[in-house]
């Protein structure tokens, strides 16, 4: 697991990266000034969901009640200026760890949350989409 020294950031911004897709959902805590000083990574896998469970909405807000727990467990909120709130996708965990912030397992962290950016990647020209397929 992570030692004590990883796990007490310095003090500053931190983010909150929040992947999901259509399969899964990915959370990331880290310390912004240095993004590669990752905190804690978790996706709805590691908690246990197996196969098309984990792109379930309710994949996704236990996900979030878990990592909010464990983020307030290990005293990472004692160095937390701020948090910067990344959302990435367009699957059914976004709405899921939103409604997890504002519910009761988000109330550690919701008074440091500053900001919420969408950072969907946009497909802008590129190459040609593939032949539709037709059946019938």
């Amino acid at each position: 697991m992570l030692s004590d020294s990883t796990l007490r950031p310095s003090k500053g911004t931190h983010s909150l990266h929040v992947y999901s897709h259509r399969h899964n959902t990915h959370i990331t805590f880290t310390h912004t000034p240095n993004e590669s000083k990752t905190l804690l990574t978790l996706s709805t896998g590691n908690i246990g969901f197996k196969k098309g469970g984990r792109g379930s909405y309710d994949a996704a807000y236990q996900l979030a009640a878990y990592a909010f727990k464990y983020i307030q467990e290990k005293g990472m909120l004692a160095d937390v200026e701020e948090i910067t709130v990344l959302l990435r996708g367009y699957g059914s965990g976004r709405d899921a760890v939103s409604k997890a912030i504002l519910g009761s397992e988000g109330r550690f962290l919701r008074n440091f949350i500053k900001t919420v950016v969408d950072t969907t990647r946009l497909k802008q020209g590129g190459t040609r989409g593939k032949k539709p397929r037709r059946l019938g």
